[in-house]
């Protein structure tokens, strides 16, 4: 039987297994897609982390870690280039080389293994022990069935991206057409919407319309790079750019020094202990902690339009705040081939159509336990907001408390009770700390080194 099995490899999970090498934990770690990848639909050129290299998968917890990004560097000959480039900020293609470069050397990664069903591990007469009997996980392991023991779980799937409804229709229909960011490097296909470009008052001259939804990281990095592909070799553009966002600006996410405090140990601590209403009172006016696009690439983009902007130039693109979308239809039966969404101004209380041949949206992630754990689910306790219960050391509640069943650790699933440092980065090798010193007993890692100046709540 194995002490641990991961479901999901992103950065986290990563980060839980190359840290593990340091423990005489037996664990196995699953993934679906046949190799490492973080974020691939959105590693576009000259895009970076928003996070320091720092936030590596080992570093804030174990700085002497031979899986580091400085080691890296140094295994790659680059610390030197490094050096001299001056930026904390790495490029989202090296980090994502980085993480390939850990994953080749770990031996309890299987890639191309999709975990189909969780259940738990009964006596034979299907009564419980105080013996922790643990868990039966069915593996598709590289097109073989297998079938493993574990005593506990972890599970690191990642958050899903997620679009309002009437665009997901689209997006199911005509994937080219409607796009999530997170797809935009794999999906986007400016011949192809062309090609279906529909009529619009008899006019097949018209430029090609494309709008961007959002005003967070993603949304701004794709509009960046198209701003850069609209005009062609003549200076003439090819397709018109807007960008739409139901926030009240276009504003940049809060970066100091103090406000990042909240992705710290010291946060997570306070936030876990306030009540539930209290938390899912906080937790929304919290966005731009994490939410927002960098100053940098704000500052860029604003250069960019003034640039365009020499001698009045027709920008051929529009940026509106303040405007949600109401609906979207798409009916391709008909010869007019476009895409109609309805905006309504919040502020103004006023509802506009505009038609488009494409639409990029970068409307989110949904928080969501893989359905391979439905079985166990039903073990779970939730809070009155329909929500797991998660422990302070990462671990899913069960309703009843009584033997020892085995733990489900999760990761990136706890922004709810833990909060907003839940999908930092930078508190990643942390939270994976934590969870070893539960698997293990003992304190392998020091997870009381990172302090902050500030204080957060009131003494008792």
């Amino acid at each position: 039987m194995l002490d641990l099995i991961g479901i999901g490899l992103g950065p986290f999970n990563l980060s839980l297994a190359a840290l593990l090498e340091k423990t005489d934990i037996n664990a196995k770690f699953f993934e679906q897609k046949a190799g490492f990848n973080w974020h691939k639909g959105m590693i576009l050129p000259h895009t970076t982390l928003q996070v320091p290299f720092m936030a590596d998968l080992v570093t804030l917890i174990d700085p002497t870690s031979p899986y580091s990004f400085l080691n890296y560097l140094h295994t790659q000959h680059r610390l030197l280039k490094f050096y001299f480039l001056e930026d904390f900020k790495i490029y989202r293609k090296e980090y994502n080389h980085y993480c390939q470069w850990v994953a080749g050397q770990l031996d309890s990664l299987a890639f191309d293994s999709q975990v189909v069903d969780v259940a738990f591990n009964e006596n034979s007469d299907g009564s419980n022990t105080e013996e922790c009997l643990g868990f039966v996980v069915t593996v598709q392991e590289q097109g073989i069935q297998k079938t493993y023991y574990a005593k506990n779980l972890v599970i690191g799937t990642g958050t899903q991206p997620t679009l309002p409804p009437s665009l997901q229709k689209i997006a199911n229909r005509a994937p080219e057409r409607c796009m999530h960011t997170a797809n935009f490097a794999d999906n986007f296909d400016f011949e192809a919407i062309k090609a279906k470009k529909g009529k619009v008052d008899d006019d097949e001259d018209r430029l090609t319309k494309i709008v961007i939804l959002g005003s967070g990281q993603s949304s701004a990095e794709v509009y960046r790079a198209l701003f850069d592909q609209q005009f062609d070799a003549n200076d003439e553009p090819t397709f018109q750019l807007d960008w739409m966002t139901r926030s009240a600006g276009f504003f940049p996410m809060e970066y100091s020094p103090l406000g990042l405090e909240h992705f710290s140990p010291a946060y997570t601590d306070y936030f876990y202990q306030l009540d539930g209403a209290t938390k899912a009172n906080v937790a929304p006016k919290q966005d731009l902690l994490y939410k927002g696009m960098g100053f940098e690439t704000i500052r860029d983009i604003y250069h960019k339009l003034y640039e365009r902007s020499i001698s009045n130039q027709d920008l051929h693109t529009t940026l509106l705040s303040n405007c949600g979308v109401v609906e979207a239809t798409l009916d391709d039966a008909l010869s007019d081939d476009t895409l109609k969404i309805t905006f309504e101004q919040c502020e103004q209380q006023q509802t506009f159509t505009a038609d488009y041949d494409c639409v990029i949206a970068g409307t989110g992630y949904r928080h969501a336990l893989p359905s391979c754990l439905n079985t166990v689910l039903h073990s779970i306790a939730y809070d009155d907001f329909a929500q797991p219960k998660i422990d302070r050391n990462y671990a899913l509640v069960y309703k009843n408390q009584a033997g020892n069943r085995g733990k489900v650790f999760v990761q990136n699933q706890e922004i709810h009770t833990h909060g907003v440092g839940t999908p930092d980065l930078g508190l990643g090798a942390y939270r994976a700390g934590q969870i070893i010193n539960q698997l293990t007993g003992t304190a392998i890692y020091n997870t009381e080194a990172l302090q902050v100046f500030q204080t957060f709540g009131a003494s008792s």
